[in-house]
């Protein structure tokens, strides 16, 4: 092959347009920053919001584990849950005796506030003793159910003592068994 040849065939021959400016590419670049800001458009995406929320909230207020927060996940909690939603409870009243107490402290004199004060530390302690006879209960049904290897999820004390400390109405996910009185 001749030299002609080579430099004939290595050479390209262009792509066929002209190299656009600087100012053409970043005008292609330009697109508004926030979008469509036309007064339906907000509705819509508004509406689709608040639709997606509620739909997220009746699937947590079910009990639907995708949806649940993080404490409330998983089959230990579930356990838990059916425990304490299933029984009356002493922690349960703790919250509306600690306010009329705070009431009575603030009305009495120096001997009636450290009654009250007494009460109140008798009232925690008996709330603590019922929250721990509560978590040896569960840890057993989580070992017989889960399997005996199985490591009891961390903080469930705490979660036991809180969710019985909520108003049954108020808790979520909504409790699911009925109470039953012990016979």
């Amino acid at each position: 092959m001749s030299e002609q040849q080579k430099d004939s065939n290595s050479k390209s021959t262009g792509k066929g347009r002209p190299t656009p400016t600087r100012k053409e590419r970043e005008a292609a670049n330009l697109r508004p920053i926030v979008g469509n800001k036309s007064k339906e458009s907000l509705a819509q995406a508004r509406a689709t919001q608040r639709d997606a929320r509620l739909k997220a909230r009746a699937a947590m207020l079910s009990g639907d584990e995708k949806y649940l927060l993080g404490r409330d996940r998983g089959p230990q909690r579930k356990l838990a849950r059916e425990i304490i939603d299933n029984r009356y409870t002493i922690i349960e009243g703790l919250m509306p005796m600690m306010v009329v107490l705070l009431i009575f402290s603030a009305m009495s004199n120096e001997a009636g506030q450290a009654i009250v004060t007494l009460v109140m530390l008798v009232a925690l302690l008996i709330v603590a003793l019922e929250a721990s006879f509560l978590h040896r209960k569960i840890k057993k049904l989580v070992h017989e159910k889960l399997g005996s290897e199985t490591k009891l999820q961390a903080g469930t004390w705490f979660y036991i003592f809180t969710r019985g400390m909520q108003p049954r109405p108020l808790r979520i996910p909504k409790p699911t068994p009925r109470r039953q009185l012990k016979k």
